[in-house]
Order: structure tokens, then sequence, then C-alpha cells
């Protein structure tokens, strides 16, 4: 991702009505994806009626697409100022940028989980539209090494990253109200979520420079 492509705002367009709509369409979007959600829904959350959510998107569609890539480059913005400063040198230091970015919008990492539930055909839309989106993917991706060759596609694991982050951050979100119990100290939470995340890699890894015995 370039810098000016990292800077960008991304979020409600303006205080007022448009940010209330905005607001209650993250939590429809969020609770009921893109075929689940009720524009009434959005109006009710809004405190508005439809006619005017559709003078400020033309439709479901419009705003949904904005929410998503707001929701994309937020965590895209996060990513790429790791990559940046040199601190996601790793594939731990990947997992763990990509685990912040979600859990800093859980409600954001819910529309996301949704979408790869529905095959991502918004976030592919988005994308094709804006191949510059996929930058922080790709490197990210060269940052956890492997090919396709070797059997370990690194656009394909930091997709999947994304993916199992986005559920994780809205899965802890979700728990808060049946755990009684003292939650873990966030660093060691976040120990232990990177290392199941990338334990699977290593695993694969090392198997790979396992010398294999000769073809007979």
């Amino acid at each position: 991702m370039d810098g000016s492509l990292a800077r960008e705002r991304v979020g409600a367009p303006r205080a007022g009505i448009a940010e209330r709509i905005w607001e209650a369409a993250r939590v429809e979007f969020s609770k009921r994806g893109y075929h689940g959600a009720r524009v009434q829904g959005i109006a009710r959350g809004a405190s508005c009626n439809v006619a005017l959510i559709y003078r400020h998107w033309a439709s479901k569609k419009a705003l949904y697409l904005d929410i998503l890539r707001a929701v994309w480059l937020n965590a895209a913005n996060e990513i790429a100022a790791e990559l940046e400063s040199g601190a996601a040198t790793t594939s731990d230091a990947v997992v763990s940028a990509y685990l912040t970015a979600m859990t800093r919008d859980p409600m954001g990492a819910q529309v996301l989980v949704r979408e790869y539930l529905d095959g991502a055909p918004f976030l592919s839309q988005l994308t094709v539209t804006d191949p510059s989106l996929l930058e922080p993917v790709r490197r990210a991706a060269a940052v956890m090494g492997g090919s396709a060759a070797d059997g370990v596609d690194p656009v394909l694991a930091v997709v999947t990253v994304g993916g199992l982050t986005a559920l994780v951050a809205s899965a802890h979100e979700a728990v808060r109200p049946f755990v009684t119990a003292p939650a873990a100290p966030p660093a060691a939470w976040r120990r232990h979520v990177v290392e199941l995340l990338t334990q699977d890699r290593a695993a694969m890894q090392a198997a790979d420079g396992v010398q294999k015995p000769p073809p007979v």
C-alpha cells in the first residue's frame, strides 16, 4: 500500500444523520450480513425513514460497499503501518498486526467474517475496481514467505490469517456476556492466539526442511 492510501480517511462521511445511518448500517450488516440485512432495520437504528437513507446512498449495496471498503482499509492501514515501520518482519509479526487491526474494530471484523462466509463477492468486486486494496496483502505475503510451488501459497496464507483473526476478534467480543471468570491478561491472550494461528505454518515449514528420501 502506498502512503497516500494508508493515510486515507475512512469511516462515516460526516456528522449528523449520515453518520447515524452509517453506524446503524454497521450494526445491521455485522449481525445479519449483506443478504440478511434490511434497510428498514438500518432506518430504525438510525431513527430515520428509509427515504432518508436513499438520499445519502443510492442503494443498500452502495452503503454496504462503502462500509466494507472502510473496514478493509482500516485493517490494511494497520498492516501497512507495521510493514512500513519494519515492525512486521516475521510470520508471527504479520499475524499479530492483523490481530491488532481486527480487535480494534470487532464489529467491522464481524462484517468481514460474514462477507467471507458468503464467498467474499463484494470484497472481490472492490479489489477488482481498486487493485491497490490488495497491496498490503501482497506485501504481507512477501514477509510470510513460501510459494505455491512448495505447497504454501503466501497470498492465500495472508488472506486466511485475515479471516481467522477477524473471527477471533468477533468471537472474543461476542463471548463477553457469557464469561464470568476473569479474562486472561491481554498480552497472554494475544500470545496464545498468535501461536495458535502460526503453529501449523511453522510445522509445514519444518516438514519442508526435512530431507526427503530419493525417488525409487
